[in-house]
């Protein structure tokens, strides 16, 4: 277990670039806009300190610098085992648990393809991509600005994937490679579009481009409450590996 979760979780951040990182003690201290907790949180991987509480408070002081929340992310395996003992005792709220589902490329099982919408896959054409998921979404421009910045920053392949129907944006995603694992995040499907089978054509078409490019693994992450797509992806063969969640300390 503690393999399989130091190595999914470095992937996650690789994928996902913080703008920087401060390394306290084997700890990484991730900090970035402030618009998605896993590029702004703590990876408690690693611990080599020796005084809990004094790196807990210096790590909050970072974090109060960039006048960002002092938010821990916890997967199954972190060091040291008592953390999050700790950090409940400081009234950290416990937040979003997540689930990392991974399987072997050749083990998913073959989606049918809606063959009356388009789909195209771009990797360069990023801005197309953050416009047809803000109509999707209908995401505010802070939060889209700060995801731009992210994904600019990625130095493995990304692939942006839309779905329209006519020109209307239908569904997007987007997957990022390293090595032979591949990453897919942001799946999303205009609500006037749901329950019609679009999002297992979207992945479909992620597993057959993952294939062409050597993928052998794909993993993603789901919050725990978010039941239709966990049932989506667990039929295609995506079995659950660990969970995290996150813990964020009170507004002082």
């Amino acid at each position: 277990m503690k393999d399989l979760v130091k190595l999914y979780q470095e992937l996650s951040t690789n994928s996902w670039p913080p703008k920087s990182v401060v390394s306290l003690n084997g700890w990484k201290i991730r900090i970035s806009e402030g618009v998605t907790k896993r590029a702004n949180s703590v990876s408690p991987l690693i611990y080599n300190g020796d005084n809990l509480k004094e790196d807990v408070e210096y790590t909050e002081n970072i974090y109060r610098k960039n006048n960002l929340p002092t938010i821990f992310q916890l997967a199954d395996y972190f060091q040291p085992s008592n953390l999050y003992d700790f950090l409940i005792d400081r009234n950290y709220k416990e937040i979003d648990e997540t689930i990392v589902m991974i399987a072997q490329i050749d083990k998913i099982l073959d989606s049918p393809i809606k063959s009356n919408f388009n789909y195209i896959i771009s990797e360069t054409d990023l801005e197309k991509w953050i416009d047809d998921f803000k109509t999707i979404r209908m995401e505010g421009s802070t939060r889209i600005e700060g995801m731009r910045k992210i994904i600019q920053r990625l130095t493995s392949p990304k692939s942006c994937y839309f779905i329209a129907e006519e020109e209307e944006p239908v569904a997007v995603g987007l997957t990022v490679t390293e090595g032979n694992f591949m990453v897919i995040y942001n799946m999303y499907t205009h609500p006037d579009y749901r329950r019609q089978g679009i999002a297992k054509s979207l992945l479909a078409k992620m597993i057959e481009k993952g294939k062409k490019d050597n993928v052998k693994n794909v993993y993603l992450q789901v919050e725990a409450d978010n039941l239709d797509a966990i049932k989506l992806y667990s039929k295609i063969g995506m079995k659950e590996c660990y969970r995290y969640r996150y813990l964020i300390k009170p507004d002082d």
